[in-house]
């Protein structure tokens, strides 16, 4: 059991970092007639007018629609050349996010369960996705690194006997 969910956790940190330079747009409509070139250019224009980052197509190595829940806009997959345009970009989520698009980190199903987990749980005020990693912040200000096989509880106690202790185990 030690081993499995030892594997299971190096193989969603490969499938994170594999994703690292993507990002996941939201609420971009479709068009029936839309193919590969009219979606490059419609985001294209979409980020060029709200975070003035000029995307050139050397910088993307691919882009596409993934599938979503029925009656919605299905959400658009940017990959990434590097992590220099992609920061550039998410630095200007903001203006984005004003005018109705939601710009975020392309985050693995056990990793957005993990979030999931966080949000409702009593003592974790906040959770979010960094750097290939999950976060929360507990109700006590205190920001803890989270793993998908974490027991929540056990994370906050393990963390505050390291603090007592001075930073050493």
């Amino acid at each position: 059991m030690k081993y499995a969910k030892l594997h299971i956790k190096k193989a969603n940190y490969n499938e994170q970092y594999s994703r690292k330079n993507n990002i996941k747009i939201l609420n971009i409509p479709e068009n029936k007639e839309e193919n590969e070139t009219s979606l490059a250019n419609t985001v294209s224009e979409i980020l060029k007018i709200n975070t003035e980052v000029d995307l050139q197509p050397i910088d993307v190595v691919a882009m596409y629609r993934i599938p979503t829940k029925k009656g919605k806009f299905r959400p658009v997959i940017i990959k990434l050349r590097n992590n220099s345009v992609k920061s550039a970009i998410m630095r200007k989520r903001a203006p984005m996010k004003s005018n109705g698009y939601r710009l975020v980190d392309d985050v693995t199903k056990p990793n957005q369960g993990l979030i999931n987990r966080l949000l409702p749980h009593p003592n974790i005020d906040s959770a979010w996705y960094f750097n290939g990693a999950v976060y929360g912040k507990t109700v006590a200000e205190e920001r803890i690194k989270f793993d998908i096989n974490d027991n929540v509880n056990d994370v906050r106690e393990n963390f505050r006997q390291y603090r007592r202790n001075g930073g050493i185990n």
